[in-house]
C-alpha cells in the first residue's frame, strides 16, 4: 500500500498518456502482468514511475486481448469488483433521485388535500406570453423537478421560445393550486400534461411544439 499523494506513483491516466494507449488497454496489460499496479489506502491503482520507465525502455508490448488479460483470477476479481461498483453507484444514485422525488410529491399531495374545498371564482382571462406559451414547470428542489427545468428551458431555447414563457413554481403550496399532483410536473397553458417523471427529450420536444401550434 502507498500514500495517496506519494510522488514515485503515477495514475493509470497518467501512465495510459504515457504509453499512448488508453485506460483500458493499459488495464489489460495490467491484468496480464505486464505491469504491476499498486494501491492507495483508498483502493485506487497507482503505477510506479520506475516501472513504467523499464517497460517503455524494454520491447514493445505483445498485445493483449480482454480475455487472456482476464485470464489471472486475481485481474478477474479486480474487474468484477470495478464494474460492480460502477454498476451499484448508478443503481444508488437514481434510487435516492426517486426518494426525494417521492418526498417532495407526498408534500405536494398532502398540501393539495388540505386545501379548502372553495367555489372556483371566475375566470379571468390571462394575457399570452410572448409566443402564445405558458410553460410552467412544478418542482421544488428535487434533482428530478432541476432536470426537467433545465430540459425545457433547453428545448424551448431550440424552438425559439422565450425565456420569459418557462417558469418554475417551487413553492408547495402554490404546487397545491393544480390539485395532488405527483412531481415533477409540467404545465402548458393551464393544462397538466406531465406528472411523477421526467418525460424523454423527444415527448417535451412534441409537447412543446403543439404549444408553439396553439
Amino acid at each position: 500500500m502507498i500514500p495517496e499523494n506519494s510522488s514515485q506513483f503515477m495514475t493509470l491516466k497518467e501512465a495510459a498518456r504515457e504509453l499512448r494507449l488508453s485506460v483500458s488497454t493499459l488495464k489489460r496489460y495490467i491484468y496480464a502482468g505486464q505491469l504491476r499496479t499498486y494501491r492507495t489506502p483508498g483502493g485506487r491503482h497507482r503505477v510506479r514511475r520506475a516501472d513504467l520507465a523499464a517497460l517503455m525502455g524494454a520491447a514493445p508490448l505483445t498485445p493483449v486481448t480482454e480475455t487472456a488479460a482476464l485470464e489471472r483470477p486475481d485481474a478477474f476479481a479486480d474487474e468484477v469488483v470495478e464494474r460492480v461498483g460502477r454498476r451499484l453507484g448508478r443503481r444508488l444514485a437514481r434510487l435516492e433521485m426517486e426518494v426525494e422525488r417521492l418526498g417532495y410529491s407526498l408534500d405536494a399531495i398532502s398540501a393539495a388535500l388540505r386545501r379548502p374545498a372553495i367555489p372556483s371564482p371566475e375566470a379571468v382571462p390571462v394575457a399570452p406570453s410572448p409566443g402564445g406559451c405558458q410553460i410552467r414547470v412544478l418542482g421544488p428542489g428535487c434533482r428530478a423537478c432541476d432536470r426537467l427545468t433545465a430540459l425545457v428551458q433547453e428545448i424551448a431555447r431550440v424552438l425559439g421560445i422565450g425565456s420569459e414563457s418557462v417558469s418554475r413554481v417551487k413553492e408547495i403550496d402554490q404546487i397545491a393550486e393544480y390539485g395532488p399532483t405527483p412531481l415533477p410536473a409540467l404545465v402548458i397553458n393551464d393544462q397538466l400534461v406531465s406528472a411523477g417523471r421526467l418525460p424523454s427529450r423527444s415527448r417535451l420536444t412534441e409537447l412543446l411544439r403543439c404549444c408553439l401550434s396553439n
